[in-house]
């Protein structure tokens, strides 16, 4: 059996309550009270869809009930019924009770039937939508939390690959100094061990300042100068105003081990990395003297880094090549 719409219906006039109680228990479940006090006691034990008040009662008067009604109750239709149709009345109930329908007595069945119904059918799709919006809130708010948790469990992935990366030319630097010149590995290997011990802390971090990556870097580039010395030429310029914006962990030291890497460094054909910003882009260029196809790069790193990126800010990273120099651009965030 379909479940009836729920009516309260507010006057002060019992023989009032009772006829109407009668015509319409038929289609709806119908509740009475005879005063405003009444009827807002019901209203805090009970679920009702409309309520129908009497304007002038002693006491409260529809509208003072209306008032109230609006404001704990908000979603519920509100009507008044009355045998007095003055124009200030009617004023009042739209300002100050916030009516959705004003009714004169004496009322015909069939048409108060079908305003009720009109009404109800409106309540119903106020409701629905209502409930609509809450469930499309908190999808949105469920899909966000999982595009959260999603893009930091795919970070972290990203993250792990650029230890391993790191840790494994870091190892090869050192297997070559170590029959070469055993005090520079020596030296090496304490420097190395303040710079893992660095890379490990930052890597907890989804982005670091500027101004902390630099710091990294320097220690970095004394473990590449210590394989290189002269051939490797490093200029750093950066506007003190820059050194707050934030960057992923490691991203210029990726792109500074790049250039290491594809590039011939020797005394004749020194390497010369410059370190600058570009408005709110890091820019990192060098000269071009590529290595022979020994070296070719899958571009793993670079790969990793734009990822990354993506994940953070719509800036693009941008890779340029004159022929004579090679310029990467990250954004800074």
């Amino acid at each position: 059996m379909e479940e009836k719409y729920r009516i309260l219906y507010v006057d002060d006039e019992k023989d009032n309550l009772t006829a109407f109680k009668a015509v319409l228990r038929r289609y709806y479940d119908i509740l009475i009270a005879q005063s405003g006090e009444e009827a807002l006691k019901i209203l805090e034990e009970q679920a009702v869809d409309l309520v129908i008040s009497d304007q002038r009662m002693p006491k409260m008067t529809g509208v003072e009930l209306f008032e109230q009604v609006s404001v704990k109750y908000p979603d519920i239709i509100r009507m008044v019924l009355t045998g007095y149709s003055d124009m200030q009345s009617i004023i009042d109930a739209i300002n100050k009770g916030k009516v959705n329908h004003f009714i004169t007595k004496p009322w015909n069945v069939e048409e108060l039937r079908l305003v009720l119904d009109k009404a109800l059918e409106t309540y119903v799709l106020r409701v629905r939508n209502k409930a609509l919006e809450q469930e499309n809130s908190q999808l949105m708010v469920k899909t966000a939390r999982m595009e959260k948790e999603h893009i930091l469990s795919q970070y972290e992935i990203l993250k792990n690959q650029i230890n391993p990366h790191f840790l494994f030319n870091s190892m090869n630097i050192l297997s070559s100094l170590i029959p070469r010149n055993p005090q520079t590995a020596v030296k090496f290997t304490k420097q190395f061990s303040k710079v893992f011990r660095t890379l490990l802390e930052m890597n907890e971090e989804l982005t670091i300042p500027l101004e902390q990556e630099l710091d990294f870097i320097k220690s970095y580039l004394f473990l590449q100068k210590m394989r290189f010395d002269k051939s490797l030429q490093i200029q750093v310029r950066i506007a003190k105003s820059k050194l707050d914006l934030q960057l992923p962990p490691f991203g210029m030291q990726l792109l500074i081990e790049n250039a290491i890497k594809h590039n011939i460094i020797s005394e004749e054909m020194p390497l010369k990395i410059t370190i600058s910003n570009e408005g709110d882009y890091l820019k990192v260029s060098n000269n071009l003297q590529l290595r022979g196809g020994n070296t070719a790069s899958t571009g793993i790193g670079l790969k990793n880094l734009k990822a990354r990126y993506k994940m953070l800010t719509d800036t693009p990273i941008l890779l340029e090549n004159d022929g004579q120099n090679y310029t990467a651009k990250i954004p800074l965030i």
